[in-house]
């Protein structure tokens, strides 16, 4: 099989997922599709900001990590149901185009805008980032907040980026990855779940986006682990797992039938995914560069 049949493939199981997984996601999580960011030492059950201020705070350190400026032209890489964008449009008066692989999410993000009263200022639609059809210099900033996970060739979307970014302008990125170095059989396993059920190709080492980036042509690149901030998103309070019982089949079995297979993936995956980070296995790296 081709390397473009295969990222249509990987392109229609991410569209299929999120698709399929739309209401889990929200009904879980809120607005936000990603990560929370607490300080060191708060716990999401205790001490620390609830789920959604914990999210919202993701978009803002990203952010602030990467000096958006106010009043941006935006491209959304990855937009999700649109937490981020209606974020950075309202706090930093940015114009925002979100493209995703997901039709609903399209319509969940634009009924979203609509009804935030910012319609005129954000918008949507499916389109890969990998291949875009944005003229060159198009936009001040590419924002890609946990949607590079899905994507099976990070160097063609940092070459697409750059393409449609102006002179001057800024890449932000937050994503998953893994630890430096090599890993055992068990940490291997343990990832090839996550990616089964997470629609992930594989995710690089920490230390690809720094080389990458300047490889691209980018300029002051920074890359900072984030990983004691964002961990806590997968304690069972935050990811809303207390409320389900993963060993009730007839609740499993109800679910995909009402939900698809997908929405089991998305489920087993919590576990996996704390595991990974109890485990050292899993990272989480903010990335912001320029384009000279």
């Amino acid at each position: 099989m081709s390397a473009g049949q295969l990222a249509q493939d990987l392109n229609k199981a991410v569209e299929q997922y999120y698709d399929s997984t739309i209401d889990l996601y929200e009904g879980l999580w809120g607005e936000h599709v990603h990560h929370g960011y607490w300080d060191l030492g708060e716990s999401p059950a205790a001490d620390g900001p609830d789920r959604h201020a914990a999210s919202d705070r993701t978009v803002s350190e990203l952010a602030a990590f990467a000096a958006v400026p106010a009043g941006a032209h935006l491209l959304d890489a990855g937009c999700g149901i649109g937490g981020p964008a209606l974020y950075l449009a309202r706090e930093l008066g940015c114009r925002v185009e979100g493209i995703t692989l997901s039709s609903q999410q399209v319509v969940r993000a634009t009924d979203r805008a609509r009804e935030a009263g910012l319609a005129d200022q954000v918008s949507f639609r499916q389109l890969d980032a990998v291949r875009t059809d944005y003229p060159d210099a198009t936009f001040d900033v590419v924002w890609a907040l946990e949607s590079l996970e899905h994507m099976p060739d990070r160097t063609a979307f940092l070459a697409e980026a750059w393409r449609v970014l102006r002179p001057g302008g800024v890449l932000a990125i937050s994503t998953w990855c893994i630890r430096d170095g090599r890993l055992d059989a068990d940490a291997t396993g343990l990832l090839d779940e996550i990616y089964e059920r997470q629609a992930i190709p594989s995710l690089p080492p920490f230390g690809c986006y720094d080389r990458w980036c300047r490889e691209a042509g980018f300029g002051d690149v920074r890359v900072h682990d984030w990983t004691p901030y964002v961990r806590n998103t997968w304690d069972p309070d935050f990811a809303g797992v207390e409320r389900l019982d993963l060993h009730d089949h007839s609740f499993l079995r109800d679910l995909a039938r009402r939900r698809g297979v997908a929405a089991l993936r998305f489920f087993y995956a919590i576990p996996l995914m704390k595991r990974a980070y109890d485990e050292g296995v899993m990272h989480y790296a903010a990335v912001a560069a320029r384009k000279p």
